[in-house]
């Protein structure tokens, strides 16, 4: 079974995440592919597709919402998963943005979970430490390593699943 592991990020802190379900899933036996979102063409090749993004202003960042939207169709007949981070899940751990929802739903996906994020306020332009300064977010980094294995485990058991069935 061959799984893509799609990933919007931008300074790269979501990718890492992405990389480490990769790795996870790869562990258990699956040929993984991890790529940023920007650069998938088709999800033709692969039996499972999982979709993650950073979250800017509660929006997914637009490769990969773009990657759900334009693949949905191939997407919907995949098993398929979302997953977003961000620094608004440091405040509401479980929240989803009406587009990550909308997402969801676009590509059926089987399941959606939010991250906490990284802020790492040096590599942020002059726009984005501005709004820093104004919403006052927890910086440094908050990603939760664990929950992202034990997450992508349960998706590689399931799919292990699938494969016997």
């Amino acid at each position: 079974m061959k799984v893509l592991v799609a990933v919007g990020s931008k300074y790269g802190s979501t990718r890492e995440i992405a990389q480490a379900i990769g790795a996870e899933i790869r562990s258990i036996g699956f040929d993984v592919d991890v790529e940023d979102a920007c650069g998938v063409l088709s999800v033709e090749a692969y039996d499972a597709v999982i979709v993650g993004s950073a979250v800017y202003g509660a929006l997914w960042r637009r490769d990969a919402s773009a990657l759900v939207r334009q693949h949905a169709e191939a997407l919907r007949v995949r098993d398929v998963w979302l997953f977003s981070t961000g620094i608004r899940e440091l405040k509401e751990p479980g929240y989803a943005t009406s587009e990550s929802e909308q997402l969801a739903s676009l590509a059926n996906a089987q399941e959606h979970v939010t991250f906490a994020g990284a802020i790492d306020y040096d590599r942020l332009n002059v726009g984005e430490r501005a709004v820093m300064h104004v919403i006052n977010p927890p910086l440094g980094d908050h990603r939760d390593f664990a929950a992202v294995r034990d997450w992508a485990h349960g998706i590689g058991v399931t799919l292990l699943y699938l494969a016997l069935a």
